[in-house]
């Protein structure tokens, strides 16, 4: 909800995209307009702060409901002699929503990926490392959440 709203390294927040149509339209902007914007700048600026905790802790949520689906959204593929697992797993500006893994070599565990998605040990291995990924990227988000309440 918040986490497209706000700033990424990506991309502007929403309120600044919002300001920039004009000139990406190319409208020239009259006096009362131009007023306008300027209140609704310092109204979003007020606003900025708690949006991008909100999306911040919007981004460590949504991570965590990730965890709970890995079963079900477990999904192998092979590249050159490597066999990689991937799950649905939420990174605020990142487009590909998801999480991957390199599980093993195709010479430990076979190249049939519809065999191995099937064999227990091999889940329980992926989805090890998932986990383990998953865990590194919401520690490192809860980390960054509390140096920004702790510097204010």
């Amino acid at each position: 909800m918040f986490a497209d709203l706000s700033e990424t390294r990506d991309h502007k927040s929403a309120p600044d995209r919002f300001l920039a149509l004009d000139q990406e339209l190319g409208l020239q902007e009259e006096p009362s307009l131009i007023a306008l914007k300027k209140n609704y700048k310092v109204l979003a600026e007020e606003l900025t702060d708690n949006m991008s905790d909100l999306a911040s802790i919007e981004e460590i949520i949504i991570q965590m409901r990730c965890k709970k689906v890995i079963n079900s959204e477990l999904r192998l593929s092979l590249n050159r002699n490597y066999i990689y697992a991937r799950t649905l797993f939420y990174r605020r500006g990142n487009q590909i929503n998801d999480i991957r893994v390199c599980v093993g070599l195709t010479e430990d565990f076979g190249t049939n990926i519809s065999e191995l998605i099937n064999d227990q040990i091999f889940r329980d291995v992926a989805t090890s490392k998932l986990l383990g990924a998953m865990d590194k990227e919401i520690e490192k988000n809860m980390f960054n959440l509390k140096l920004v309440y702790v510097n204010e």
